[in-house]
């Protein structure tokens, strides 16, 4: 296999195992997997959800793999699809910083999807999970791209679902090699999926990504071949797409593994807002009225700025998409409401005269200390002056979600709650919170699937 860096992806995935994994990364890997399947249920009545499970659905002669919430059965590849929309959707998952910013829970939606089709257990979502962590992470870690060019997230995480898709499907060496070949040489995504005012894709492009990835693997399976030099033939991934990545070892202990470093998030926003969010709520306390604030000034990092605080559409949002990715309109609900929820992502809020404004009093500009901060910590600096001179000041760096000021049991549940109570029942909710907690002592993932779905919706 002359492609080192194919040869680096697979030899690293076929050897790591469960017995490998530290008990450190398996608690955490459990939490996340229960923060995502929340944000799964949150997002399953989304518009691009209802269509994703639509699609899904007319595949019904394969009945593989098992759509969340729905509980109708599919084609693994269209499983992961629609799992994946459900999973991004409300922006709500986590993040993980390096060279970019990524969302890697989204790849649990192809490792239940493959998991599932296979029968498999509680301890093969784990391993695949961490895998796909591994890859992806590893990936943006080791990655650099040409000035210029700008390719989506989900061009890297492309990459990690064909590799952890290949290891659950028991792949050789080979098929594993072919599969992920062919996934790259086929299918990226460009970064204008963020941009702009944003469509319903940008909660799609990683779910599509898998989808593609678990269909490659399957053909592989089957014997397909890909190019030998995916990733740095003269036409391969490299040279095409301007992105570099250095060869360095994955994670082999507790410190090192990255899904360790990857942050959960309190608020249902863009990760660049979730210190700011934090600060605003913490002033709000301070101000007597709203109506005496002439000026929100805003010290942020060239990465939330650029993504959300310096475009027409951060300033004014036409869809849902963009005012989750808007500093200004993310800072103003939490400053007059007290909070920020799934609900004021209604229309009425992002297009409502006195919250646009507020928003207009906002000044975003990056700042020295923020920029020393990032990728670390995402500080945001906020002042607020009154019409009288005065001035209210506080920063927020380590969000809650943070790794280093990591959610509580009971506040990962009562996020996970307030996600799923307008779908499941309260019994149904316990236990399925229950079997997340015990995901390694799980025989079937069949189990935890079934607890997913929503009385309304099964078939």
């Amino acid at each position: 296999m002359p492609d080192r860096i194919l040869n680096h992806l697979c030899d690293y995935a076929l050897q790591l195992s469960y017995r490998d994994l530290p008990k450190e990364v398996i608690r955490r890997t459990k939490d996340i997997v229960l923060d995502t399947v929340g944000c799964a249920l949150g997002g399953a009545e989304s518009p691009p959800a209802k269509i994703a499970r639509a699609a899904a659905s007319e595949i019904t002669s394969a009945s593989l793999s098992t759509v969340l919430v729905s509980s109708r059965k599919t084609s693994p590849d269209l499983a992961a699809f629609a799992n994946g929309v459900m999973i991004r959707y409300l922006d709500f998952n986590d993040t993980y910083t390096g060279s970019i910013t990524c969302h890697p829970s989204d790849l649990l939606a192809p490792v239940l999807a493959v998991v599932d089709t296979r029968n498999g257990n509680g301890k093969d979502v784990i391993l695949g999970a961490v895998l796909g962590y591994e890859v992806l992470c590893g990936l943006i870690d080791a990655g650099s791209e040409e000035r210029g060019r700008s390719w989506d997230q989900s061009t890297y995480g492309l990459i990690a679902a064909a590799v952890l898709a290949a290891k659950l499907f028991g792949h050789t060496k080979e098929q594993m090699a072919n599969a992920i070949s062919l996934a790259v040489s086929s299918h990226i995504s460009l970064g204008q999926v963020r941009r702009g005012q944003i469509s319903h894709w940008k909660g799609c492009a990683l779910a599509n990504a898998s989808r593609n990835a678990v269909f490659c693997a399957m053909l592989a399976a089957k014997g397909m071949t890909g190019p030998e030099e995916a990733f740095e033939g003269k036409a391969g991934f490299l040279n095409s797409t301007g992105i570099r990545f250095e060869i360095r070892p994955f994670a082999d202990s507790t410190d090192t593994y990255r899904i360790m470093k990857a942050r959960l998030k309190a608020f249902p926003s863009g990760y660049f807002s979730q210190s700011a969010i934090e600060a605003m709520l913490e002033l709000r306390t301070q101000i007597p009225d709203l109506a005496d604030i002439k000026e929100i000034r805003l010290q942020t990092f060239p990465a939330g700025y650029e993504v959300m605080g310096s475009g027409e559409a951060n300033w004014q949002p036409q869809t849902r998409e963009s005012a989750d990715h808007s500093l200004p309109f993310v800072m103003a609900v939490a400053l007059m409401e007290g909070n920020l929820q799934i609900r004021h992502y209604d229309e009425m809020y992002y297009k409502r005269s006195d919250v646009r404004a507020l928003m207009q009093k906002i000044k975003v500009r990056v700042g020295e200390e923020p920029v020393a901060a990032w990728p670390e910590l995402p500080l945001n600096i906020v002042d607020v002056e009154m019409t009288s001179g005065k001035i209210f000041s506080t920063k927020v760096a380590y969000h809650l979600g943070h790794f280093k000021r990591w959610m509580s049991d009971d506040e990962q549940e009562r996020k996970f709650r307030s996600l799923a109570e307008s779908l499941l029942p309260k019994t149904q909710i316990d236990d399925l919170l229950a079997c997340l907690r015990r995901l390694e002592e799980v025989d079937q993932i069949s189990e935890l699937i079934s607890l997913t779905v929503a009385p309304h919706l099964a078939t």
